[in-house]
């Protein structure tokens, strides 16, 4: 019975630590849907202003979720590894401008997030429910080329990815051909 119950802990220690695997994902293709965006830099932002680049949408349940701030820490901490391979992030939640600056400040985040109030595209890209919510996006990546092509995506229930898998597993999924 102890022996079982410190397996388990080590196997949940290690989906939190190191990231854990991914589920519902993988190879993805077709035209990512379109959107336009409020970002807590002020104004809109569009998919089409990024066209020509590879963008990584992370979805994610936004205020309340520290983990899912932790994260973008994380991915900030990198940024010069995801820049020179050519991956802008975008990170998306369904909480109200204000409410989503006040975490981005509280987590001394610098890289702005779009507001997905109404959760219109985070259903448009199947990101609705995946995880502890029915109604919130849960902790999930899209990647869309610079052609506007969906390459791939990945829900991390752990609520963690280490930067270097995270950068692994999409210039992966670059270097495969368009389907």
């Amino acid at each position: 019975m102890v022996a079982g119950f410190v397996t388990v802990a080590l196997v949940v220690t290690g989906f939190v630590v190191y990231g854990g695997g991914g589920s519902g994902g993988g190879p993805m293709s077709g035209a990512a849907p379109d959107f336009s965006l409020p970002s807590t830099a002020g104004g809109l932002v569009s998919l089409a202003d990024f066209r020509g680049q590879n963008v990584l949408l992370y979805f994610n349940e936004g205020a309340g979720c520290d983990a899912c701030f932790y994260q973008m820490q994380e991915i900030e901490r990198n940024g010069a590894a995801f820049a020179s391979a050519g991956i802008t992030i975008l990170p998306i939640v369904a909480n109200a401008v204000e409410m989503t600056r006040g975490e981005v400040a509280r987590f001394g985040l610098s890289t702005p997030y779009l507001v997905d109030q109404d959760t219109s595209v985070s259903n448009a890209y199947g990101m609705i429910g995946n995880g502890m919510h029915a109604d919130l996006p849960g902790h999930g990546f899209v990647l869309v080329d610079g052609d506007g092509n969906l390459r791939w995506r990945m829900e991390y229930p752990s609520m963690y990815v280490s930067a270097s898998a995270l950068l692994t597993s999409v210039t992966d999924a670059l270097s495969q051909p368009v389907n």
